[in-house]
């Protein structure tokens, strides 16, 4: 999928964090990918957040969710050293759909067994987009809490032949990590060639009590190319290669010390040795290419039309590491591959109004295989066909029609889709493995221009997930440390929210506030049913109600004061559990100074305060939910802009402190759990890293 909209300059709802270079923090006049085309934001019904490029390596962070910790609205989930997942207004990882240039990877990993954040490299990304909230009549499956899209760094086409390029280079203090990037985009009037490239190398980090997470380590190389070309007027192709590759994933979560050997109950998962065991991926990649044509078709309506079609494939291996033997007592590399296709037509039939049509069809195949044994009576022919010719296909259309008036816009929209699971055997899973979802997505918005200090607006939608190939056919045990029993029959969950907000500027300040109550159906979670082991379930429902704000306030011309808040409140309303919502975030604020010029200094200082949290779903998690602490953490940042020399356009130095104070915290939602703390030595709490000096240089020529 390729929208002109998901390539257009988008704004935000909530605190943006615009470039450094600019002289005020502003809100831009237009946006937004909510609604599939560029619009002005006073007209969107919906909550949106922007991080640019330049901010996103301002922060140096390594993965997504290091980028989006402390945006309102947003937290994140913990499972390992790069399983830093975002969770928005409460909903995580296949909840929210993540987009990288608009192609999805969700499709590829289910819930809680590994790390969406860590298939993409923070150094080529141009910027980050994020949908609060229901969005399904757009992306389709997995969009039920809300999209992240990530846009990758490219150039555009210039009117003479020209080349351009980057660079940038950094060092971080808490992980002794290194890291690196180039591009170059060459243009012309009819073309653009981008080709990129990153590469990460971290060591394990140093958590606030001086330790070391060991394990928490990792190896990341990136290459990217695009080539864009105007074929006649009005119509475009492009091409797009991209390859992600982690090395020495480590899910720390699942480590556990076991006193002796442990022989499950018959379909309760796999054996395991005595000793400290530790689930990990020596490698993972992820490999696209894909084609997408572009035409403005012109007419009295306006026509423009988008179509891409894509192949995805993630090459995982999963294997489980004992520390007394030295070696892995399981594997299972497994191709995950996803074909895709979408279409949209964009229209003005009637005045004032804005019409999209399109469609979208995706499959999934996978067919994992896991050997399990010990060199040297390690016997490939032991081997578990955990799912063969798992299957997941979607096919859907959809609808939305943006009516402008003089102060108001409607938005009204729907979509229908049909996601199938097939497999044709899957281990310890009983039958039948075939099933089929019929979801109907559905969206209305109001946004009132009342004037520039109020713009009100009110939205009403519901979105669905139907569940992955995994939950329904894989009998495993994962990278949170539980062994999951599998369900083909799983309903889809839908959301529903109602959502009340505005914004607006008044004077040097500008603001906005939303709230909002989702009420969740057939919500699909992992209810923990002994030590170590989950069933995949369907609740009956569950509601989580929420709060947000951001502020923003010219303090002078190069100086402005930030605060953005979050409150969350997650209910499980089904009658066998009415306890609170499992693993819900708690509260935040964070408040903030930044100051920046177009050349010269700029600095930036944020404290980011979270409540403890003691709501935990004691009955649904089997007690393996831990109440968390309150923190405060502050982090301080300083750099210089130079101006043309060196044949550099521009350069940029850093110099940030992260955690200054050097807290020793972890966030609530992170998989380890007590009874695998106390299970013998080896096992560490996943602690936060604790203060770190890193330093970036970026230099444009």
């Amino acid at each position: 999928m390729r929208l002109r909209a998901l390539t257009a300059l988008i704004t935000t709802s909530a605190l943006p964090v615009t470039l450094l270079a600019e002289t005020s923090v502003t809100l831009p006049p237009m946006t937004v990918t909510a609604k599939g085309y560029e619009a002005a934001i006073t007209e969107t019904a919906a909550a949106v957040n922007v991080i640019e490029g330049d901010a996103v390596r301002w922060r140096q962070a390594r993965t997504l969710g290091d980028v989006l910790r402390g945006e309102p609205g947003l937290s994140v989930a913990v499972d390992g050293s790069v399983g830093v997942d975002p969770i928005i207004r409460g909903l995580k990882r296949d909840q929210v759909l993540v987009l990288v240039d608009g192609v999805r990877i969700n499709a590829m990993q289910p819930p809680a067994r590994g790390s969406l954040a860590s298939y993409v490299n923070m150094d080529l990304v141009e910027r980050i987009e994020v949908i609060r909230g229901p969005s399904s009549v757009l992306y389709g499956a997995g969009a039920m809490g809300g999209v992240i899209n990530i846009i990758t760094r490219g150039g555009g086409m210039t009117a003479e032949p020209e080349t351009r390029g980057w660079t940038s280079l950094g060092y971080s203090s808490v992980n002794t990590s290194i890291r690196g990037s180039l591009g170059a985009s060459v243009s012309g009037p009819r073309s653009v060639l981008d080709v990129s490239a990153a590469y990460l190398d971290t060591d394990d980090y140093r958590t606030g009590e001086g330790e070391r997470l060991r394990d928490s380590g990792t190896e990341q190389q990136a290459m990217h190319l695009r080539y864009r070309v105007r074929v006649t007027d009005g119509h475009e192709l492009q091409f797009r290669a991209q390859r992600d590759r982690r090395e020495d994933v480590w899910y720390l979560a699942s480590r556990r010390f076991l006193e002796e050997a442990f022989e499950p109950p018959a379909g309760q998962g796999l054996p395991q040795p005595q000793g400290l065991n530790t689930h990990y991926t020596p490698r993972q990649t992820r490999d696209l290419l894909e084609l997408s044509y572009d035409a403005d078709l012109g007419g009295a309506w306006g026509n423009q039309l988008s179509a891409s079609v894509y192949r995805q494939e993630l090459t995982r291996g999963n294997y489980d590491w004992n520390r007394e033997r030295r070696t892995d007592y399981r594997t299972s590399d497994t191709d995950f591959t996803t074909d895709g296709v979408r279409i949209q037509w964009e229209s003005s039939p009637l005045p004032r109004h804005v019409l999209l049509v399109g469609a979208e069809a995706w499959r999934l195949q996978a067919s994992p295989v896991s050997y399990i044994g010990f060199p040297p009576d390690y016997d490939p022919v032991n081997e578990f066909q955990l799912i063969d010719q798992g299957r997941l296909e979607s096919r859907g259309l959809f609808i939305q029609d943006d009516i402008h008036l003089d102060n108001v816009t409607i938005s009204l929209g729907a979509r229908y889709d049909e996601v199938q699971g097939r497999a044709r055997e899957a281990f310890n899973v009983e039958g039948p493995l075939d099933s089929t979802d019929y979801n109907l997505s559905w969206s209305t918005g109001i946004t009132w221009y009342v004037d520039d200090a109020f713009t009100p607006y009110a939205s009403l939608s519901e979105g669905y997930r139907s569940a992955g190939l995994l939950e329904r056919y894989l009998t495993y045990a994962y990278s949170d440390g539980f062994t999951w029993l599998s369900n083909p029959q799983l309903d889809p969950e839908r959301n529903r929210t109602l959502e009340i907000g505005a914004r607006g500027e008044l004077g040097n300040t500008r603001y906005t506030v939303a709230v909002y109550e989702s009420r969740i159906k057939d919500h699909i979670g992992g209810q923990v049913v002994s030590p170590g082991l989950k069933q995949t379930v369907n609740l009956d429902e569950a509601r989580i109600r929420g709060a947000e704000f951001s502020l923003e306030h010219d303090l002078t011309d190069r100086l402005t004061a930030l605060a953005s808040g979050t409150w969350l409140r997650g209910d499980n309303r089904d009658s066998r559990f009415d306890e609170p919502l499992y693993q819900m975030p708690p509260s935040e604020l964070t408040l903030g100074l930044l100051s920046g010029a177009p050349r010269g200094w700029q600095w930036e200082a944020r404290l980011r305060a979270v409540a403890s949290q003691d709501r935990v779903a004691e009955r649904f998690s089997n007690s393996s939910e831990r109440e968390t602490g309150g923190f405060t953490t502050a982090d301080v940042r300083v750099g210089y802009r130079f101006g043309p020399g060196g044949g550099f356009r521009e350069q940029a130095l850093t110099l940030a402190v992260t955690n200054l104070a050097d807290r020793n915290y972890r966030e609530h939602v992170n998989e380890m759990t007590d009874e695998r703390l106390a299970s013998g030595p080896g096992v560490q709490e996943l602690r936060a890293p604790g203060r770190s000096l890193g330093v970036t240089w970026v230099g444009e020529f």
